[in-house]
Formats: structure tokens, C-alpha cells, sequence
């Protein structure tokens, strides 16, 4: 199983002809810290206005100084070196994590959904992720996230989970996947 990371940077849709009816809302909570606490929208012109009343009502004040750093951070192009190792880092965690999916399930395992985010879906057969399969890969040491309490329909995606990379060092993923393989739910 291989993939490749995206790498090209997706072009979003206010990027493309539509900047007159899309309205793109962003934060630096995932990208550089959760404590920095800073959003952006950007607006069609004709609702600027209206958004900075709103802003105003709800909440007067984001904090000035944060905001003056992360533009100089942001002009001195630090942010764009910042997303550019952060993709390498997490290309190689990712890369980790499909492999030892691979070692440890060889064709027991399906993989959906690698090629963005910091989680992919991996889908095994002949399990269902039932709350008793949980607790016992739990037991184990691991934690993963059934798609299934994720879905509207009930059923459909019973036998696959969500496993997410982006937090994780890759000794730490081994040992996960190591940990999920060992676990008597796949004994």
C-alpha cells in the first residue's frame, strides 16, 4: 500500500471565480497553536461591514498584541515555512502509519481518506467496532474512534475506525499499531 501526501496546495473556492458569493472562515488554532486563539473570515466586500458589527456585538475585543505578532510572523513568511515542514512531518507519520498498517493487517486492512487531514479510516473485515471491541482494544493501550459514532445511517460503517497520526511521533504509532495487532480483538 502507498500513497503520496498532497502536497499542492488545494485551491479554495474563494480562490476561484466565486469571491462574490463565498465567505471563507479560517483559524491559526490547528496550524500554530490552540492557545493563540485567532480566526479570519474572509468576506465578499458588501458583508465586511456587517461582519465587523456583528464581531463588535459579540465580543468587542480580540487581543492586539497577538494580532500584531502573528502579522509580522505571517509577512516575514515564517508561517508558510511553519506549514511547509509541518506537511514533511506529518507526510512521514502518515507514511509510518500506512506501513505498519500494512506490516501488522496485511490484507486484513482497507485504508480510506490518507491523502488529507492528520486521521485516516481503516476499515477491517470481518470486525464490527462494537462498545465491548473498544474497551478490549482500550485495554490494550490504544485508543480509536469507531466511524460508526460518527454516520446519520447506523450500520453502514460498522467495521471501520478512525485513526489519527498528526499528535503522534512515529516510535509512538509503532507501538500503537504494534499494541491494535496484538490486541484480542485481532487475535
Amino acid at each position: 500500500m502507498t500513497a503520496n501526501f498532497v502536497m499542492r496546495v488545494l485551491q479554495s473556492a474563494h480562490c476561484r471565480a466565486w469571491t462574490d458569493r463565498v465567505i471563507y472562515i479560517g483559524s491559526f488554532s490547528k496550524i500554530l497553536s490552540p492557545a493563540l486563539r485567532l480566526g479570519y473570515l474572509i468576506l465578499p466586500l458588501e458583508l465586511i461591514e456587517r461582519c465587523r458589527q456583528l464581531k463588535w456585538f459579540s465580543d468587542l475585543h480580540t487581543p492586539s498584541l497577538n494580532q500584531i505578532i502573528l502579522g509580522r510572523f505571517i509577512e516575514a513568511g515564517h508561517l508558510e515555512r511553519h506549514i511547509l515542514k509541518m506537511k514533511k512531518r506529518y507526510k512521514k507519520r502518515r507514511d509510518s502509519l500506512l506501513r505498519l498498517l500494512q506490516h501488522y493487517f496485511t490484507d486484513r486492512v482497507k485504508i480510506y481518506g490518507y491523502s488529507t487531514g492528520l486521521h485516516l479510516i481503516a476499515e477491517f473485515q470481518n470486525i464490527d467496532f462494537t462498545e465491548q471491541v473498544i474497551e478490549q482494544i482500550e485495554k490494550a493501550g490504544v485508543r480509536v474512534y469507531p466511524v460508526e459514532q460518527h454516520t446519520i445511517v447506523k450500520g453502514l460503517h460498522s467495521n471501520r475506525l478512525i485513526i489519527g497520526y498528526g499528535h503522534l511521533r512515529e516510535e509512538e504509532l509503532e507501538e500503537g499499531v504494534r499494541r491494535l495487532g496484538n490486541s484480542e480483538v485481532f487475535k
